[in-house]
């Protein structure tokens, strides 16, 4: 069983015969008790390339104390965290199943050792109000430091420091303003804020962590440091709606469909950006098959919204209270198991491979001469490419299908309609990156709209094939399927309008 809580303090470092300031009076303590002094006993794990400690988490086996056992902290920032505690084991070199599953992404799959070693000897001060109700809680801490690595030095590291927490519950923004009032307190006693806020970083200092090694950024007005911040900021966004979705929390598949489409897009148009490696075309294929999942999934989030309504009222009132909760139900249905179907797909080797790319593109970028030309100059590569690419897309979607049966045509017209949808949508997304000013901007509008009018044609294709479905169930059951049909005529309809846009689309691209 696991406990997660946010942890909100500060630390400041403090010289070692220093008293502690007096607090009384600051942030609103009014009473100290102090308690007696004990040891506690850390041993920080993490993988060969030190994953975790780039990824801001921490996870430790601690000994001693009141809360013992195996912790992961996820820093937000230098004061606030996000902590969650699992049962201490009795195998101190083993790191418990449990932990490691909640560490996947972070530890990208790989396995973890001991780093460091770290002992304290801590003596905690309650801060308390007027009425004996506490405010905080004040650790002071004599550190001692064991790196692990067979380049270790002999002899550990050792320093003071002490934690300020607040109590769980408190709001950050009064957390930090407490954490102000103690300021001064402090700095009159020769202490200021830990330039250092993690032992774990203070204890690895010198420690060869190849996922800590980094390369200059790419030169401004080059599209490799338009690419590079670009992707920063993609991996930040995919790793957070990854743990929102991993952790069961709601995610919005369509913000997460957007992230790993332009992934996918950046991968695509742009591969002579990035090293000719195998790896960086594992990475690229792995884009493309998230892409889709997560595609699907937001088409099926869609459905929930829009399907079980007609878009004019007078249609809309010709459907049964039954039929619209039976529809809503399947829909539910379809996104529960699209989301199943994303989480699955992130658990996957492929998607580590992408994100081992990702880091590489973003800490350690090795960018080609193609990429470190001008945007203008690459974009004019991207479109002589993305241009005639998204034409067949677009021309395969609007092309009579010839399978022998309707069920096969509709089928194949669908499939179809979904590759030039994400096609466009990816060359959108491309072209987005390097903006309008790079690409011609006739260019840039006509793919969008494009990209646009496929959205809305693969939305009604895909409502038109969950409507007949349920339909035939409901028919088997012997229950009525009028409503059905209102619903269904409807999206016939959006989509013969959507097919000739599309058309239209096609002789403008």
């Amino acid at each position: 069983m696991t406990d997660t809580h946010l942890e909100i303090e500060r630390t400041y470092d403090l010289p070692d015969g220093a008293d502690l300031p007096d607090l009384i009076g600051a942030g609103g303590i009014l009473q100290l008790d102090r308690q007696e002094p004990f040891e506690l006993d850390a041993t920080y794990w993490d993988t060969e390339r030190y994953d975790l400690v780039a990824s801001r988490v921490t996870v430790r086996r601690r000994t001693g104390g009141p809360d013992a056992g195996w912790h992961i902290k996820r820093a937000e920032s230098d004061t606030v965290r996000h902590e969650q505690h699992f049962p201490l084991t009795d195998d101190p070199d083993t790191v418990p199943v449990d932990v490691l599953a909640a560490l996947f992404t972070e530890r990208r799959g790989r396995g973890l050792r001991p780093v460091v070693r770290i002992t304290t000897t801590r003596t905690v001060t309650r801060l308390l109000d007027e009425d004996g109700d506490q405010i905080a809680e004040l650790a002071d801490d004599r550190v001692s430091a064991q790196r692990l690595d067979d380049d270790a030095p002999a002899d550990p590291r050792t320093w003071r420091e002490v934690e300020v927490e607040t109590v769980e519950g408190v709001d950050p923004q009064i957390a930090h303003e407490f954490f102000a009032s103690l300021d001064g307190r402090f700095q009159a006693v020769g202490a200021g804020p830990a330039a250092v806020a993690s032992k774990l970083a203070r204890g690895l200092a010198g420690a060869p962590a190849p996922r800590l090694q980094t390369v200059d950024r790419p030169e401004k007005g080059t599209t490799a440091r338009i690419l590079t911040k670009r992707l920063r900021k993609l991996r930040s966004a995919l790793l957070g709606q990854e743990a929102r979705l991993r952790s069961g929390e709601n995610a919005e598949l369509r913000q997460t469909a957007a992230t790993t489409l332009e992934i996918a897009a950046i991968l695509g148009a742009y591969r002579p950006a990035f090293p000719a490696t195998d790896a960086v075309d594992r990475a690229a294929a792995a884009a493309d098959d998230l892409a889709g999942v997560t595609a699907r999934a937001a088409l099926a989030e869609y459905l929930i919204e829009r399907l079980p309504r007609a878009s004019t009222p007078a249609q809309d009132a010709l459907v049964d209270a039954m039929t619209r909760e039976r529809i809503l139900a399947a829909t539910r249905e379809r996104r529960d198991q699209a989301v199943r179907d994303v989480v699955a797909a992130l658990h996957g080797e492929p998607f580590l491979e992408l994100l081992d790319a990702l880091d590489d593109a973003v800490e350690r970028p090795a960018p080609t001469e193609w990429a470190l030309r001008s945007p203008k100059k690459v974009a004019q590569d991207v479109s002589a490419t993305v241009k005639p690419h998204v034409r067949e897309l677009v021309r395969d979607a609007v092309a009579d299908d010839t399978s022998d049966t309707a069920a096969e045509r509709e089928t194949a017209d669908r499939e179809a309609t979904e590759r030039a949808w994400q096609g466009t949508m990816r060359a959108r997304l491309a072209m987005d990156v390097l903006g309008d000013d790079a690409f011609p901007h006739a260019l840039w509008k006509r793919i969008g709209t494009a990209a646009d009018v496929l959205t809305e044609r693969v939305r009604s294709l895909y409502a038109l094939d969950a409507l007949r479905t349920n339909a035939g169930i409901a028919e088997r059951g012997g229950e009525g399927t009028f409503g059905y049909g209102v619903l269904a005529g409807d999206r016939v309809r959006l989509a013969e309008e959507s097919y000739d846009e599309a058309v239209h689309a096609l002789n403008r691209v």
